[in-house]
């Protein structure tokens, strides 16, 4: 018998009985590209705001998909939406507007930072509806050193039944563990967002 005595600091821990053991899942299969329903974060801490390059306010918004199920729980991260405007048919939008939109908030903004942080903060929990797509942006990863980007599900590898797959393998680094190629995963991303109905 191994003799711990010697060993400070050492607490239980709650018993366990592999009869009841629940057992690693496969984990839920990675979204294709789609339309989601998505969850907005349950609050918006005071971190989740910025300031783009260009001076306009910026907020995370990194939901969870709600449906279809198959995909539920899974958080789509990195996700940050901006204040700053540009024309549509003649009429300024942004970002946040198309994102306000998507959760059905009334909103009327006058361009105040602060107005327009206090309107996201509204949609705290909302469900809303969003097109996803994949990307991957990896540092240093592509030829010759250069940044490895690809953005859409359809520009990813297939495997042999035709299925896109959310990863490829590094041209510049391999896993110290195995020698291996470092296997770089796509990550979600919103595409577009589903206007609300009114």
């Amino acid at each position: 018998m191994a003799d711990i005595s010697k060993l400070t600091g050492l607490q239980e821990n709650e018993p366990l009985s592999s009869d009841i053991y629940k057992d690693a899942g496969q984990g839920k299969p990675f979204p294709p590209k789609g339309r989601y329903t998505l969850r907005a974060p349950e609050n918006f801490t005071q971190e989740a705001f910025g300031v783009s390059k260009a001076g306009a306010l910026t907020a995370a918004i990194d939901p969870t998909i709600v449906a279809p199920d198959q995909y539920a729980g899974i958080q789509v991260r990195f996700q940050r939406i901006s204040a700053k405007t540009y024309q549509r048919a003649g009429q300024p939008v942004s970002q946040v507007g198309d994102y306000l939109r998507a959760t059905g908030l009334q909103f009327k903004l006058s361009g105040n930072p602060q107005e327009t942080a206090d309107a996201i903060e509204q949609t705290a929990n909302a469900v809303y509806e969003a097109y996803l797509d994949w990307r991957l942006f990896a540092r240093g990863h592509g030829d010759g050193g250069t940044d490895l980007v690809i953005e859409g599900m359809e520009n990813f590898p297939q495997d042999e039944n035709g299925k896109y797959v959310p990863f490829v393998t590094s041209k510049t680094q391999t896993n110290p563990e195995t020698g291996e190629p470092m296997r770089l995963r796509a990550n979600l991303t919103i595409n577009g967002f589903v206007p609300a109905r009114q």
